[in-house]
């Protein structure tokens, strides 16, 4: 059975879209990486008032997502749970078992990014530093293990279902884009990743999870 067709776009669909709760995390962030962006390619004056506004956005919508997404860590013990009921009855190994590689380094991502949150909120006394960088390794590793999957989905995909091959394609495009900012924040490609790549990976991550996310018709 062919995948059916996106929605048309209306008013209506688009403002329950982007308004449900995970939907409306990405539209922040798009205004979080495009700040970062416009901080490294045109606002570089630090001197500047508006350089200093627009800093401050940033740093207030990381600290924003981050609350926002507190605890997610449950989501993703949850998520083991049913990936692991799936690899007992699912023929297929390759996607559950990419999946629970990624659910699993995501778990401890959140815990991480849940104890970077309580250092930056100046909520305890610790250096955010070390398992700031090691909770982007996690990041990191969880892309890897999302990329695999898709590409497995790829090698599935009914090349006559357009519309599911064009969806699998933007994944992978997601997670290049995920790929970069997480290994960019990691500082394991420095110098080559700079401030700006990563705002712009960011942007595209975040468009292409409200498109991939936008309803199809019944």
């Amino acid at each position: 059975m062919s995948t059916p067709p996106k929605a048309p776009l209306t008013l209506a669909r688009f403002a329950k879209h982007v308004n449900s709760l995970g939907n409306k995390d990405k539209v922040i962030k798009i205004f979080q990486y495009g700040a970062q962006a416009l901080l490294h390619y045109v606002y570089t004056d630090k001197s500047d008032p508006a350089t200093r506004k627009l800093n401050a956005l940033f740093w207030g919508l990381v600290l924003h997502r981050k609350l926002f997404r507190y605890l997610n860590f449950l989501t993703e013990l949850i998520n083991i749970r049913t990936r692991l009921r799936e690899l007992q009855h699912d023929k297929e190994k390759i996607v559950p078992l990419c999946l629970i590689g990624k659910h699993i380094s995501f778990l401890i991502f959140w815990i991480l990014d849940n104890a970077v949150y309580l250092s930056m909120g100046k909520l305890a006394d610790f250096d955010a530093g070390p398992p700031a960088m090691l909770s982007y390794k996690l990041w990191t590793v969880a892309n890897i293990f999302n990329m695999l999957k898709n590409l497995r989905l790829y090698q599935k995909c009914n090349p006559k279902d357009q519309e599911k091959l064009n969806d699998v394609k933007l994944a992978l495009v997601k997670d290049a884009s995920d790929m970069i900012v997480s290994v960019g924040f990691s500082k394991m490609a420095d110098p080559y990743i700079s401030w700006g790549h990563i705002g712009f990976a960011g942007i595209v991550s975040a468009v292409l999870h409200l498109k991939l996310g936008w309803p199809r018709d019944e």
